[in-house]
Formats: C-alpha cells, sequence, structure tokens
C-alpha cells in the first residue's frame, strides 16, 4: 500500500513539472519583455556597464551612445573631424575615455585615425573634435570608438549653469566668424572652459566646426568669444550652436562636494 502511494505521488510531481514548466514558457512567450539597452553587441556606439537585465536594474552606469560621426573638408587635402556622444545617466560621468577616428578609402581600407582623450559629465550631449587631419587620399567613410571608460558617480550632480548670450555669425571678407558671450552662473570658479562652435546647412548637416577656450572664469562672470574659420565655407549657413564644456573632475572643490566612491573601469 504503501508503495502504491509513493508511485501515485511521483506521478503527480512529474504532472505538476511539466505544468509548470508549460506555463513558465507561455508566459514567457506571450509577454512583452522589459525594455533591456543592450543587445549583445555594440552595433549603436554603446559603451557602459551591462548586467543583462532591464534597462535600470543594473548597478553602476549604461549606454553612452554615439548619436552622429562626420568629417568635413576644410582646405585642401584636411578636414575635421566630429562626432557627437549622449551620456543619459543622471549621476554617472565619464572622467576620462579613449576615442578614436578611423578613416577609411573608397576600397573600405584605412587611411589614418586620430585618437585622443576626453571627459563626458552626467546627463550631457558632447561634441567631440579633431581638426586639421591631413590626408591627401580621398576620405570615403569614417568609423568612431570609444574605449576605456572610467566612470565616476557624483552625488547630488546640477547641470553646470553656463549660459551662452548673445550668439550669432556674421560672413566678413569671404570668411565666417562665431561671436557671442558665456555667463558663470555656476557655484565654481573654473579654471578652464572649452567653447564649440557648430555651422549648418539647410539640410541641418555639420559644414564648419571650431573651438576657443577661456581661463580663469569666475563665479558670475560673463566673457566675450570669437570662432574663426579662416577659409571660405561652400555652403549657405541656415543655423548654428554652440556648446560649453568643462573638466570638473580636474576641480579638487568640485569633486570633494560632489565625489562618491563609486567608479567603474572599462577595458
Amino acid at each position: 500500500m504503501t508503495h502504491y502511494i509513493q508511485k501515485q505521488l511521483s506521478i503527480l510531481f512529474v504532472f505538476l513539472t511539466i505544468l509548470l514548466a508549460t506555463g513558465v514558457g507561455v508566459y514567457f512567450l506571450f509577454t512583452p519583455q522589459g525594455e533591456t539597452c543592450y543587445d549583445g553587441i555594440q552595433n549603436q556606439g554603446e559603451t557602459g556597464i551591462d548586467c543583462g537585465g532591464p534597462c535600470g536594474s543594473c548597478p553602476g552606469p549604461r549606454l553612452l551612445k554615439i548619436i552622429s560621426e562626420n568629417f568635413i573638408p576644410t582646405i585642401e587635402n584636411n578636414f575635421d573631424l566630429v562626432a557627437k556622444v549622449e551620456n543619459p545617466n543622471r549621476n554617472w560621468g565619464i572622467e576620462s575615455i579613449n576615442y578614436k577616428f578611423n578613416l577609411y578609402n573608397n576600397n573600405g581600407q584605412l587611411i589614418g585615425s586620430k585618437e585622443g582623450i576626453t571627459y563626458v559629465l552626467p546627463d550631457e550631449t558632447k561634441y567631440i573634435i579633431e581638426q586639421r587631419f591631413y590626408s591627401e587620399i580621398e576620405i570615403a567613410s569614417m568609423n568612431f570608438e570609444l574605449n576605456n571608460a572610467s566612470w565616476q558617480n557624483l552625488k547630488d550632480f546640477n547641470e553646470l549653469q553656463l549660459k551662452i548670450r548673445n550668439s550669432g555669425y556674421q560672413l566678413v571678407d569671404g570668411e565666417y566668424r562665431l561671436t557671442g558671450n558665456v555667463e558663470n552662473k555656476s557655484d565654481y570658479n573654473l579654471d578652464t572652459i572649452e567653447i564649440i562652435g557648430l555651422l549648418f546647412d539647410e539640410g541641418q548637416k555639420i559644414v564648419a566646426v571650431g573651438k576657443t577656450s577661456i581661463n580663469t572664469f569666475m563665479i558670475g562672470e560673463t566673457r566675450s568669444f570669437i570662432i574663426e574659420w579662416p577659409y571660405q565655407i561652400e555652403k549657405e549657413i541656415f543655423n548654428l550652436e554652440v556648446r560649453v564644456y568643462t573638466d570638473v573632475f580636474q576641480d579638487d572643490n568640485f569633486m570633494r562636494v560632489h565625489a562618491t566612491p563609486e567608479r567603474f573601469k572599462e577595458y
């Protein structure tokens, strides 16, 4: 009798196991899964920590994305290179990250590369530019790479209040000039700020990029800037954009207030 009951219980257990497995399979087959930030392939310029779970479930920073990349002819055999990246992390910034522009000819062969190191603040969209890339070979395409990011958690981080005022461009003797003022409304004296200027054609394609810098930028101060292109730009200009960047990771006062011990290093 006892043997019979054990046999019946074993059959019941197997039946319940099969029923449970079938139910779980049907659930995952017909239930939409939560958005994941990675598909296992870095095919959109992503870089960051990936735990494989839904967005927001992973510890640490995620998803630094390459928005666009362009090469722009300037003077003979010279090109300006520009990439636009986005960091959607509210409290995670990048102290340093390696970047590389790779240029190719019509046959897909590598002509040359230009590389450097930059930083990206939390919740920042940033243009990375390299000017005066020389090539006697016609450039057909470009690829932009990011790697070796050092992430830093910044607590209570708010966007630095660096305001652009009265920006505009003018054509002087066949050459474009972008001018404006920048105001430091943040709570910090800044050692150096970098100002990036971009000019766009009717189709919102970048036709010129330039940069300048301002040193020792004090709280409440307003300074003027000029970015010039000492060559003729063939296309008509319809729009402009000005961005201001500063490396807060090099500012001891800022880091003392906002930095936390949390860091991630990518290789």
